[in-house]
């Protein structure tokens, strides 16, 4: 499995250099097709794969503690001892528990660390949004059950409008579960000329 996993990540890194070579020296504008790789893996899949005589891996049980370790169950602590050590930590870490220098070395330096990366640190590229005045999407209630409100509603109209100032600079996005969108937010964060379905 390592082997294929490693074949399999060549593969894509070599399409994705492609794809950018192609865009930096010919200047190659299409939108290009990115590679993805779906890993499908039996659920607890290096953990024990029978427990008891009852099937673990791949089944329900593998969502739940696969080995009870009590006074009750002293033949589960073999198997936990086993499951353990597969890990083989002792190649990965030195004697104080520290990951061995040759792995530590493969980790991203620099921008190139995620949480430092501007790509998706926001704070590197962060830049105010336009705010509308809240004010006006306030829901007047005069006395209590004499109005019908819907929070989802007027949120998505106040979205729609910081969505709306700040149409130019591109900083402001609005995601959510599909049924916000489907029942509550689509019909608010249109415009009046806008026919079609917010992100989508």
């Amino acid at each position: 499995m390592h082997e294929l996993m490693a074949r399999t990540l060549e593969t894509a890194v070599e399409e994705i250099r492609k794809i950018q070579s192609d865009a930096r020296s010919r200047n190659d504008a299409t939108r290009p097709r990115w590679p993805m790789i779906v890993l499908r893996s039996p659920k607890g899949w290096t953990g024990p794969k029978v427990v008891d005589g009852l099937q673990v891996e791949g089944t329900f049980r593998a969502h739940q503690v696969p080995l009870l370790v009590d006074p009750e169950h002293p033949e589960h602590l073999k198997q936990l001892e086993a499951w353990m050590r597969s890990y083989k930590a002792e190649e990965l870490f030195d004697g104080n528990g520290r990951l061995i220098p040759e792995l530590a070395e493969l980790a991203p330096k620099g921008d190139r660390r995620m949480g430092a990366n501007p790509h998706t640190n926001g704070g590197a590229l962060l830049r105010d949004l336009r705010m509308p005045d809240f004010h006006a999407h306030a829901v007047t209630v005069t006395s209590p059950g004499a109005v019908e409100g819907q929070d989802t509603l007027v949120l998505g109209k106040f979205l729609r409008d910081v969505a709306k100032l700040n149409q130019d600079q591109r900083n402001f996005r609005v995601f959510g579960p599909e049924r916000h969108f489907q029942i509550s937010w689509a019909r608010s964060l249109r415009s009046p000329t806008d026919s079609g379905t917010p992100g989508r």
